[in-house]
């Protein structure tokens, strides 16, 4: 994982169109947010800075969307971020499952 590194530098440090999960904070410390991208990870990041009081993110390149979404699954099991308010959704048409054992989504 890369970061922690301030949302104005966004382009700067995510310079591939691919997918990735990422973690948005407001205090460089602490998950407030866990999305990822199946396409373009640095727009993805910047789409969901805008709805809150983030500062900074990290965030971490993957090799296709189903690993996204299993990375995506995994830190939000691991941090509990307060302003995730559901778990991560599956792509429409995709019949994946979530990694972490015990969630009702495995």
């Amino acid at each position: 994982m890369h970061g922690p590194h301030d949302l104005d530098s966004v382009n700067l440090y995510v310079t591939q169109a691919t997918s990735g999960a990422y973690i948005l904070t407001s205090d460089a410390k602490t998950a407030h947010y866990v999305g990822r991208s199946d396409v373009d990870l640095a727009q993805e990041i910047k789409a969901s800075a805008r709805k809150g009081k983030y500062t900074h993110f990290w965030f971490e390149y993957t090799t296709s969307p189903m690993r996204a979404f299993k990375l995506e699954c995994e830190w939000y099991h691991k941090y509990a971020p307060p302003d995730n308010s559901i778990h991560p959704a599956v792509p429409w048409g995709a019949n994946w499952r979530c990694p972490v054992q015990g969630c009702p989504w495995s």
